[in-house]
């Protein structure tokens, strides 16, 4: 870069506006290769992430929280379980209900970090002069996003 060349808010506007775009389409893309390594569509995806997060969950709240009915989320399930990444178990708290958990399939799926991956991959042939201005620039922002507007 010039010496002295000015930057102007516009341009540092132009440049955030284009790396956010990037950024976003390289995540989607990211996460829609997740699904199709895994041959998951989005609401199954969605039911293995709330289950993480639950840890266990009936099949009710599932339809609650996806805004689903409950003959989709059986057959959400089921596919699922046909995939080895769900499993129902019996309610200890009611006999007449199932709960249903990750399997260890299930989990590693669900917990896989989009994010993370992405950034290995575009960090780890990164020379080193690029790392040292880019980790500078992440605190930059950083410290912009901790101080009160």
């Amino acid at each position: 870069m010039k010496e002295n060349m000015e930057i102007t808010v516009d341009m540092l506007v132009s440049v955030y506006t284009d790396l956010t775009k990037k950024l976003a389409n390289t995540r989607f893309k990211a996460f829609a290769s997740h699904l199709r390594n895994h041959e998951l569509t989005l609401n199954q995806y969605s039911i293995l992430s709330y289950i993480e997060r639950e840890n266990a969950c009936s099949s009710i709240q599932l339809a609650q929280h996806l805004n689903l009915k409950a003959a989709s989320i059986t057959y959400l399930v089921d596919a699922l379980e046909k995939k080895g990444l769900v499993k129902r178990v019996n309610n200890p708290e009611d006999r007449r209900s199932q709960r249903i958990q990750l399997t260890e399939d299930g989990t590693s799926i669900a917990s896989y970090s989009v994010d993370n991956s992405f950034a290995i991959t575009f960090f780890e042939d990164m020379d080193q002069d690029d790392r040292e201005i880019l980790y500078l620039m992440a605190r930059i922002m950083n410290k912009r996003f901790k101080e009160p507007t």
